[in-house]
């Protein structure tokens, strides 16, 4: 068996993919090397990775290129993978700081994956100060999202420094939806998926509907989140292929002890920062909406149905009262928002779940075409998600992670992603931007931290009763 038919939810990245628009996601982690390492720790390091065996499915498997192959997309067994191609091993010009390393990957993510090869690239990077070096991973958004992608590179690292011999990403088979296809045809190469694609032209047609429709005529719990609708900011643009990455860092202690004493949960706590940033950036360019900015939560809905493919992730909208000053009236705000969506996402029966992620993405889709995306009301300013990660330490054959970002794809008319990943007592989060409409990308992650420090003196100074 050498072929597979890709889900339609997962397929609908490769539809979406532009020249402009590259739908990859990636992933930064940084490591200490192991104490008393030799010099050539990463060549001789490099080197076993290349001889740890072919590539497995998925990161065998390239889009089969045929007619039709954009409404029917089928991934093939590619027998020969160039893995010199796939596995880069590279270094950062001196003095290999973050602002290097921010650079050089940032570069590396402007740059779309060949759709001609299997979908995915492994960069090790060397000569970051401090005796450290780094992992970007790239990977199409049709094979795996950026929820699913930081657990994927979790999975292979090991709890124990003490661990060597552990196999690359490329040699570990993922398992669920997206295994490897078994028998002699997993899929009728010809043959369209036509109910499937039915229920999502069905569901693109209400959408249509439905954004046509007064705020009044929605249902109740839509109409609590998006009465006064997304407002049009300089978010809400048109963008090119280049993209900017910048990072910021939180003992997870620090932000859970403000959320115990303002009664919030992390996820609050986070949003409300994300808000507080970004109203300082945008007022410091008098580019800010009378109206607050409305993030994105993806959401994955598999514990409602674990039929559900790989990119099944549903859009909570969530406003970030961006446009109220006073700091712990914008925080109310926040935390009064995301407890009304996650009400009603809890609420939300097995058998809508996957007419609900259709539903809930035709207009971010309708929003791509080239010639109507420019008439379709911003569903939403910008991405913020937040994923879980261990506790504890891990390690690559004896280094230490220190850190993991998320890099998130971004779309026309939606130029910001913010991506969290708890890890180790830490909250790492990664900020990635189209380059041309956020030139200054570094400020927000700055931004963040003065947030941070600005809510700690209110409760410190007894504004925020507990």
């Amino acid at each position: 068996m050498t072929t597979k038919r890709m889900e339609p939810l997962d397929a609908v990245w490769l539809l979406m993919e532009s020249a402009d628009t590259p739908m990859h996601v990636g992933v930064l982690a940084t490591f200490h090397k192991p104490r008393g390492a030799s010099a050539a720790y990463l060549s001789q390091w490099a080197a076993g990775m290349r001889a740890r065996g072919e590539p497995v499915w998925p990161w065998n498997a390239r889009l089969r290129h045929r007619r039709g192959a954009q409404l029917n997309p089928v991934l093939v067994r590619e027998r020969a993978v160039d893995l010199d191609y796939h596995f880069r091993h590279s270094a950062l010009p001196r003095p290999g700081g973050e602002r290097e390393l921010g650079i050089f990957v940032s570069r590396l993510h402007s740059k779309a994956l060949d759709l001609r090869r299997p979908l995915w690239e492994f960069h090790l990077i060397e000569g970051l100060a401090g005796d450290r070096f780094a992992f970007y991973i790239k990977v199409h958004h049709a094979l795996i999202n950026t929820i699913n992608g930081v657990p994927l590179l979790l999975s292979t690292l090991s709890s124990s420094a003490r661990a060597r011999q552990v196999a690359p990403l490329w040699a570990v088979p993922v398992h669920g939806d997206a295994a490897a296809p078994g028998g002699t045809s997993d899929v009728e190469p010809d043959r369209l998926q036509w109910g499937e694609i039915g229920d999502a032209i069905t569901a693109l047609g209400k959408s249509a509907i439905g954004l046509g429709r007064p705020a009044g005529a929605r249902g109740r719990g839509e109409k609590a989140r998006s009465e006064s609708g997304t407002p049009r900011s300089t978010l809400n643009r048109r963008i090119n292929a280049q993209r900017r990455f910048a990072t910021q860092r939180f003992a997870r202690a620090r932000i859970q002890r403000l959320a115990d004493a303002t009664h919030s949960t992390l996820n609050e706590i986070l949003a409300y920062l994300c808000g507080s940033s970004l109203r300082r950036f945008f007022k410091e360019y008098n580019a800010l909406p009378d109206a607050s900015l409305v993030g994105v939560l993806p959401v994955s809905l598999r514990e409602h149905s674990q039929r559900l493919p790989g990119n099944a992730i549903a859009g909570i909208r969530v406003p970030l009262a961006t446009h109220i000053g006073d700091p712990l009236a914008r925080l109310a705000a926040v935390k009064a928002s995301m407890q009304a969506v996650r009400a009603a996402r809890q609420a939300l029966p097995e058998a809508a779940v996957t007419p609900r992620i259709l539903l809930r993405a035709a207009p971010l889709f309708a929003s791509q075409l080239p010639l109507v995306g420019g008439f379709v009301p911003p569903p939403s300013n910008l991405t913020v998600s937040n994923t879980l990660g261990p506790d504890q330490p891990l390690y690559y054959n004896g280094a230490r992670m220190e850190s993991v970002f998320p890099l998130s794809q971004l779309m026309q008319y939606r130029a910001l992603s913010i991506d969290c990943v708890n890890y180790a007592g830490t909250l790492n989060i990664g900020f990635t931007g189209a380059r041309d409409t956020l030139p200054h990308l570094q400020r927000l992650a700055v931004y963040m931290g003065n947030a941070l420090s600005d809510l700690e003196l209110l409760v410190e100074n007894g504004e925020c009763a507990p």
